[in-house]
């Protein structure tokens, strides 16, 4: 008798484990399904940040797997961390961050909390641009933007990034959780400080 009860479960269980993975939904059905996440004008996805990314990036930007971001950082890509700082602030009188956790990021990282918000203050996109252009004066040097998997962050900063003139701009999407997952190295990393006047 007990044995007959579970045959339901086993059957649902094997069903489960034999269908097909389900895939990423391109950007377009994402913005169809919940427009209200979504800005009307740039397109940046401005809430609820933290869920399932897409499987796809309008261009310019493109979408790279861990094995291409690997070969871009050996080729001397720009690794550029956009995972917001939990429960931090930035010091009004110096721009130091202070934050409450540590961050572990990709080996020469430049960690730019905040900065793939959908919508920026004047002084965050000004803390972006001069943050990047401090480590990459040339525009045609590749952007390796990521943050973590499943943060639409990462997604919003490439396309800013590439909104600005830099024309090698590769969306990591799935960030330091997919760094992990191959074998690669994290280390800690500090955020830059925003530049306070």
């Amino acid at each position: 008798m007990a044995a007959a009860a579970l045959l339901p479960q086993a059957a649902l269980l094997l069903a489960l484990l034999l269908a097909p993975p389900v895939a990423a939904a391109p950007y377009a059905e994402h913005q169809a399904r919940r427009p209200e996440l979504f800005d009307p004008v740039t397109g940046y996805r401005i809430a609820r940040q933290r869920a399932p990314t897409p499987d796809d990036i309008p261009p310019p930007a493109r979408l790279v797997d861990p094995q291409e971001a690997q070969a871009l950082l050996a080729e001397g890509a720009l690794p550029l961390d956009v995972y917001a700082a939990t429960q931090a602030r930035y010091d009004d009188l110096d721009g130091t961050w202070l934050v409450a956790e540590p961050r572990l990021s990709l080996p020469g990282a430049l960690w730019l909390p905040e900065t793939g918000r959908g919508r920026l203050s004047d002084e965050m996109q000004t803390y972006l641009a001069h943050g990047v252009a401090t480590r990459v004066p040339d525009r045609a040097t590749p952007l390796l933007v990521y943050c973590i998997a499943d943060c639409w962050m990462s997604w919003n900063a490439a396309q800013r990034l590439a909104a600005m003139g830099y024309t090698r701009v590769y969306w990591f999407r799935l960030g330091t959780d997919g760094w992990r997952d191959i074998g690669g190295p994290l280390v800690p990393v500090d955020p830059l400080p925003v530049p306070v006047d």
